[in-house]
């Protein structure tokens, strides 16, 4: 059976399970009311995943929803280890393919205060973000990184520097995902959980729902995120199925 760690989060409200809920149900292409009704669910991509070439699934209480792209489920469904499985066993089960996760899926409704180092970045400390850029690796930032003035985002500074960003899209109008990054030189010292904080607070103020998500693997970035007020809420595995090892 999947295991702990796609336990649901027990002190969100309902009304945010509720919304959380109904944004996977529009992402996976399913109704609400049949989002983790079974152990294991196999379903083909709805319009939202279409132009995806790959597999995603999401594992919350001992139950799973997997959506497989038109056509090529019976030519995988076969590599699935059983009629229930853990994130863990099916990220192994495609380890031929690039694969991301087993992934911390968290939301937040309230969040512990920001420090004092942390203000709300603009178009003015772009220059000061195009530095951290450089500074980072382009994995890095392609994970971590945003664009400064386009979208919220909150910076954390030290010794005259930018050494941690985290900005937030929004999708659909209810959660705010958000994206953190620190200098390699920083890191370790609070600057990250600060601005995650900080932007946290902000989308929180916004009327949104904070969303973090990070690999599981990533114990330290997990540890950051439920110190803060983040609760797991479901765990995902995402298969490329264009790139094979």
């Amino acid at each position: 059976m999947p295991g702990s760690s796609d336990k649901i989060a027990k002190m969100l409200s309902e009304q945010t399970l509720s919304t959380v809920a109904g944004y996977w149900a529009e992402e996976m292409g399913c109704p609400a009311k049949d989002l983790f009704r079974e152990p294991i669910q196999m379903i083909s991509h709805g319009e939202r995943l279409a132009d995806y070439n790959g597999i995603f699934a999401l594992f919350r209480d001992g139950q799973a929803i997997v959506s497989f792209p038109e056509g090529r489920m019976e030519a995988f469904r076969d590599r699935l280890p059983g009629s229930s499985f853990s994130p863990a066993e099916m990220a192994a089960a495609f380890s031929d393919f690039t694969v991301i996760g087993p992934a911390y899926i968290g939301y937040a409704e309230s969040i512990s205060p920001a420090l004092s180092f942390v203000r709300s970045l603009g178009p003015e400390d772009r220059l000061q973000a195009d530095s951290l850029r450089t500074a980072c690796s382009e994995a890095e930032w392609d994970h971590g990184g945003s664009e400064v003035g386009s979208r919220p985002a909150s910076g954390a500074f030290a010794d005259g520097r930018l050494v941690a960003l985290a900005g937030y899209e929004v999708w659909d109008n209810v959660i705010a995902h958000i994206s953190v990054v620190a200098h390699p030189a920083y890191r370790c010292r609070g600057y990250g959980r600060g601005v995650v904080a900080h932007l946290a607070a902000a989308a929180l103020q916004a009327g949104l729902i904070p969303q973090y998500r990070t690999l599981d693997s990533n114990t330290g970035s997990i540890r950051i995120a439920e110190a803060l007020g983040f609760e797991r809420c479901a765990t995902s595995v995402a298969v490329r199925l264009g790139v094979e090892h």
